[in-house]
């Protein structure tokens, strides 16, 4: 049966290159050996071919040919301790400007498909100054360099094209949600560095059909939500899956433990299946859930998650008494849900869950006359979204009124009608 309590640890990998860039940022020295010339990108990068980073100076200018001597100058006089600070993207912190930037950004490539040129260079100023690492993690200074240069205000392109050359490391920022793959092995951001690099020497450069893309601003999802599935944001590139250990106590307060898996199998159709035991009570669940509808910014999603549970008693406390069973229950049933978000880091969530036992419909032992059964439950509540994967959450489950934190599928809260607590893991 389904534990009264559950914690949880994640299986699932981290980024190889964040790994790299904490021990960059840590100041540990590192080995000069493991610098690398990327001739696609023109830069030096640290690291092996699946975790390499940019490296950057003491003035977070990206390394190229032009400045690699002064560099490793540098490194010397400091011991070889790395110093940059923009190394990797600090992200994980989800923030209400995320949106406005977005917004700001789609603003101006509308602006500069429709040949208003004269209303970028204002809005990507309001951009920075809104998230000054845009200058070192978005083609932010391209977009103000090409809306100047098609203004005729060629030496203020040109001051735009080299920041942009000297220190941005990508095309589209983490802080545009949803976006984090959208220029695939930044083939985008090395082509418009090329044409960055020509309008600078007075050559004569073609615009790629991919630098001024409609662009659409989105809005963030906790993985799990009610409503959703993973979000890819929230872990490594590529990640299809999540493993999930789980301890706590089963319906007779005893020890149990077990483990979930989720795994996306295509656009539509995910598939968790999970395992539980404490001894005495051992459970066999799978659910699919399917995605019935998924807005393009990210703010609706609509799943149901039909589900079925194998149960299998061996020992139960009823009234302080403990009593022997041989009992297997096969339990089914559906969960539906939706989620909204209604402004960035808001959003309501709602969740039925209806099973084939309950309170109406109770399964009794075959030896024991004794009754058993599943509540269905409903749950609304709103959401507020802190970090990646993380939220505060508060509303109405079953008629009580609870309050507590939402991580990537499982809830810790308080429950006030019934002054206690609420764990509980749900990844479907």
């Amino acid at each position: 049966m389904k534990p009264k309590t559950s914690f949880s640890t994640f299986g699932h990998k981290f980024f190889l290159v964040i790994t790299t860039a904490i021990l960059l940022q840590s100041c540990a020295t590192f080995n000069p050996g493991l610098i690398k010339y990327n001739e696609d990108k023109s830069l030096y990068e640290y690291g092996g071919p699946e975790n390499a980073v940019p490296l950057r100076n003491k003035n977070n200018e990206l390394i190229s040919e032009s400045n690699y001597e002064s560099f490793l100058k540098e490194m010397e006089g400091n011991d070889n301790k790395y110093q940059g600070s923009k190394t990797y993207e600090k992200a994980n912190s989800i923030k209400f400007k995320d949106h406005k930037i977005a917004s700001l950004y789609s603003e101006s490539v509308a602006d500069i498909n429709k040949g208003q040129f004269e209303k970028v260079p204002s809005k990507m100023d309001s951009l920075i100054s809104l998230y000054p690492d845009a200058l070192y993690f978005s083609d932010c200074t391209f977009l103000n360099g090409f809306a100047l240069q098609n203004l005729g205000k060629t030496s203020d392109a040109k001051e735009k094209y080299k920041e942009f050359i000297d220190y941005s490391s990508g095309k589209y920022t983490e802080r545009f949600r949803g976006h984090r793959n959208s220029d695939t092995n930044d083939s985008i951001w090395m082509a418009e560095r090329n044409y960055a690099k020509s309008s600078i020497d007075g050559k004569q450069a073609t615009t790629d059909t991919g630098f001024f893309q409609p662009f659409l601003p989105k809005y963030y999802y906790n993985s799990l939500h009610p409503g959703f599935g993973i979000n890819p944001e929230d872990y490594a590139e590529n990640t299809k899956h999540i493993l999930m250990f789980m301890f706590g106590l089963d319906l007779s307060n005893n020890f149990s433990a077990g483990i979930q898996y989720y795994r996306q199998l295509n656009k539509y159709f995910d598939i968790n299946p999970g395992y539980m035991t404490s001894g005495s009570i051992r459970e066999i669940s799978l659910a699919i859930p399917i995605k019935l509808y998924q807005s393009e910014n990210n703010n609706l999603g609509l799943k149901v998650s039909p589900f079925m549970r194998y149960s299998g008693i061996k020992k139960l406390d009823i009234n302080g008494v403990q009593t022997e069973f041989d009992e297997n229950i096969f339990d089914f049933g559906v969960k539906a849900s939706a989620g909204y978000y209604f402004a960035p880091k808001l959003s309501v969530g709602a969740s039925y869950i209806y099973h084939r036992y309950n309170e109406n419909n109770t399964y009794l032992f075959s030896n024991q006359n004794v009754e058993i059964w599943y509540f269905n439950e409903y749950d609304i509540s709103l959401y507020y979204d802190l970090w990646k994967g993380f939220s505060l959450k508060s509303g109405i489950k079953a008629g009580d009124f609870v309050a507590g934190i939402y991580w990537s599928g499982w809830e810790v809260s308080y429950d006030f009608n019934q002054n206690d607590f609420v764990f509980r893991i749900d990844m479907f």
